[in-house]
Protein backbone atom coordinates (compact mmCIF):
# COMPACT_ATOMS: atom_id res chain seq x y z
CA UNK A 1 0.00 0.00 0.00
CA UNK A 2 1.44 3.56 -0.91
CA UNK A 3 1.02 5.80 1.83
CA UNK A 4 0.90 8.64 0.20
CA UNK A 5 -2.45 6.95 -1.58
CA UNK A 6 -5.48 9.68 -0.90
CA UNK A 7 -7.65 8.35 2.24
CA UNK A 8 -11.54 7.66 1.91
CA UNK A 9 -14.25 10.03 3.94
CA UNK A 10 -16.29 7.14 4.37
CA UNK A 11 -18.67 9.19 6.35
CA UNK A 12 -18.99 11.14 2.98
CA UNK A 13 -19.05 8.10 0.64
CA UNK A 14 -21.75 6.00 3.18
CA UNK A 15 -23.68 8.77 3.12
CA UNK A 16 -23.88 8.72 -0.95
CA UNK A 17 -23.93 4.94 -1.29
CA UNK A 18 -26.89 4.72 1.15
CA UNK A 19 -29.47 6.85 0.04
CA UNK A 20 -28.69 5.39 -3.94
CA UNK A 21 -28.71 1.94 -2.09
CA UNK A 22 -32.36 2.32 -0.47
CA UNK A 23 -33.61 4.57 -3.26
CA UNK A 24 -32.46 1.75 -5.76
CA UNK A 25 -33.38 -1.17 -4.15
CA UNK A 26 -36.76 -0.25 -1.72
CA UNK A 27 -37.92 2.55 -2.89
CA UNK A 28 -37.57 4.52 -0.15
CA UNK A 29 -35.93 7.81 0.61
CA UNK A 30 -33.44 7.92 3.24
CA UNK A 31 -31.85 11.24 4.32
CA UNK A 32 -28.54 11.70 6.86
CA UNK A 33 -29.53 13.24 10.19
CA UNK A 34 -26.40 15.44 11.15
CA UNK A 35 -27.48 16.46 14.49
CA UNK A 36 -28.74 14.36 16.99
CA UNK A 37 -27.93 11.58 18.71
CA UNK A 38 -28.12 7.80 17.67
CA UNK A 39 -31.66 5.79 18.01
CA UNK A 40 -32.53 4.08 20.78
CA UNK A 41 -34.94 1.13 20.08
CA UNK A 42 -36.84 -1.38 22.29
CA UNK A 43 -36.00 -4.33 20.30
CA UNK A 44 -33.68 -4.21 17.54
CA UNK A 45 -32.41 -6.09 14.42
CA UNK A 46 -28.44 -5.46 13.22
CA UNK A 47 -27.07 -6.75 10.10
CA UNK A 48 -23.46 -7.14 10.27
CA UNK A 49 -20.62 -7.45 7.32
CA UNK A 50 -17.04 -7.88 8.23
CA UNK A 51 -14.02 -6.61 5.77
CA UNK A 52 -10.48 -7.74 6.23
CA UNK A 53 -7.29 -7.73 4.17
CA UNK A 54 -3.54 -6.88 4.32
CA UNK A 55 -4.00 -3.47 5.00
CA UNK A 56 -7.53 -3.04 6.11
CA UNK A 57 -9.84 -4.54 8.67
CA UNK A 58 -13.34 -3.86 10.09
CA UNK A 59 -16.81 -4.16 9.86
CA UNK A 60 -20.33 -2.47 8.46
CA UNK A 61 -23.50 -2.06 11.16
CA UNK A 62 -26.93 -1.24 9.76
CA UNK A 63 -28.77 -0.81 13.47
CA UNK A 64 -32.76 -1.08 12.59
CA UNK A 65 -35.85 -0.97 14.95
CA UNK A 66 -37.89 -4.22 14.57
CA UNK A 67 -40.45 -2.33 13.01
CA UNK A 68 -38.21 -0.10 10.19
CA UNK A 69 -36.46 -3.93 9.71
CA UNK A 70 -40.18 -5.65 8.34
CA UNK A 71 -40.83 -1.96 6.61
CA UNK A 72 -37.55 -2.60 4.61
CA UNK A 73 -37.93 -5.92 4.30
CA UNK A 74 -41.59 -5.64 3.02
CA UNK A 75 -40.36 -2.91 0.74
CA UNK A 76 -37.79 -5.22 -0.54
CA UNK A 77 -40.17 -7.89 -1.45
CA UNK A 78 -42.86 -5.84 -2.76
CA UNK A 79 -45.10 -5.90 -0.37
CA UNK A 80 -47.58 -3.00 1.42
CA UNK A 81 -45.34 -1.46 4.58
CA UNK A 82 -47.54 -3.28 7.54
CA UNK A 83 -47.37 -6.54 6.08
CA UNK A 84 -45.34 -8.70 9.44
CA UNK A 85 -43.04 -10.69 7.62
CA UNK A 86 -40.90 -13.82 9.42
CA UNK A 87 -38.04 -13.23 10.79
CA UNK A 88 -36.35 -15.43 8.78
CA UNK A 89 -37.49 -13.10 5.98
CA UNK A 90 -36.45 -9.97 7.66
CA UNK A 91 -32.55 -11.34 8.56
CA UNK A 92 -32.18 -12.29 4.76
CA UNK A 93 -33.16 -8.31 3.30
CA UNK A 94 -31.44 -6.62 6.55
CA UNK A 95 -28.23 -9.16 5.87
CA UNK A 96 -28.63 -8.48 1.97
CA UNK A 97 -28.91 -4.42 3.09
CA UNK A 98 -25.83 -4.49 4.83
CA UNK A 99 -23.94 -6.63 2.36
CA UNK A 100 -24.94 -3.83 -0.27
CA UNK A 101 -23.63 -1.14 1.74
CA UNK A 102 -20.25 -3.09 3.19
CA UNK A 103 -19.67 -4.06 -0.57
CA UNK A 104 -19.99 -0.59 -1.63
CA UNK A 105 -17.19 0.45 1.26
CA UNK A 106 -15.01 -2.39 -0.08
CA UNK A 107 -14.56 -1.40 -3.70
CA UNK A 108 -14.06 2.09 -2.18
CA UNK A 109 -11.15 0.88 -0.46
CA UNK A 110 -9.99 -1.69 -2.74
CA UNK A 111 -10.45 1.97 -5.63
CA UNK A 112 -7.61 3.62 -2.69
CA UNK A 113 -5.41 0.42 -2.99
CA UNK A 114 -6.87 -0.89 0.45
CA UNK A 115 -7.62 -4.38 -0.81
CA UNK A 116 -9.94 -6.64 1.40
CA UNK A 117 -13.01 -9.15 0.69
CA UNK A 118 -16.20 -8.97 2.96
CA UNK A 119 -17.82 -11.82 4.98
CA UNK A 120 -21.35 -13.13 4.72
CA UNK A 121 -23.72 -11.18 6.55
CA UNK A 122 -24.99 -11.54 10.00
CA UNK A 123 -27.85 -10.68 12.25
CA UNK A 124 -27.71 -9.33 15.72
CA UNK A 125 -31.59 -9.20 17.28
CA UNK A 126 -31.89 -7.95 20.84
CA UNK A 127 -33.41 -5.28 23.24
CA UNK A 128 -30.19 -3.86 24.66
CA UNK A 129 -26.76 -4.30 23.16
CA UNK A 130 -23.97 -2.67 21.85
CA UNK A 131 -21.02 -2.54 19.18
CA UNK A 132 -18.06 -1.94 20.81
CA UNK A 133 -14.44 -1.36 19.16
CA UNK A 134 -10.45 -1.30 20.33
CA UNK A 135 -8.61 1.67 21.05
CA UNK A 136 -6.50 1.73 17.49
CA UNK A 137 -10.20 1.16 15.52
CA UNK A 138 -11.20 4.32 13.92
CA UNK A 139 -15.06 4.41 14.86
CA UNK A 140 -17.91 6.37 12.61
CA UNK A 141 -21.39 6.20 12.89
CA UNK A 142 -23.92 7.81 10.59
CA UNK A 143 -27.39 8.38 11.29
CA UNK A 144 -30.48 8.17 8.81
CA UNK A 145 -34.13 8.89 8.56
CA UNK A 146 -37.07 7.90 6.51
CA UNK A 147 -40.37 9.08 7.20
CA UNK A 148 -39.57 10.44 10.30
CA UNK A 149 -37.57 7.00 11.92
CA UNK A 150 -34.40 6.96 12.60
CA UNK A 151 -31.48 4.28 12.28
CA UNK A 152 -28.09 3.95 11.72
CA UNK A 153 -24.80 2.31 10.00
CA UNK A 154 -21.50 1.97 12.42
CA UNK A 155 -18.27 1.34 10.57
CA UNK A 156 -15.16 0.09 12.62
CA UNK A 157 -12.69 0.29 10.05
CA UNK A 158 -8.40 -0.14 11.11
CA UNK A 159 -5.76 0.45 8.47
CA UNK A 160 -2.70 -1.60 8.88
CA UNK A 161 1.04 -0.17 8.39
CA UNK A 162 1.79 2.94 7.21
CA UNK A 163 -1.42 4.73 7.30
Amino acid sequence: MNAQAPALDIRHFLNGHLVDVFQTMLSMKATPVSEGPPPKFAEHTTGSVGFAGDTVSGAVYLHLSTEMANRIAAAMLGLPPEETLGESDVNDVVGECTNMLAGGLKSALCDKGYECAVSTPAIIRGTSFAIESLPDVRQEQMIYEINGSRFAVEVHVKFNGNN
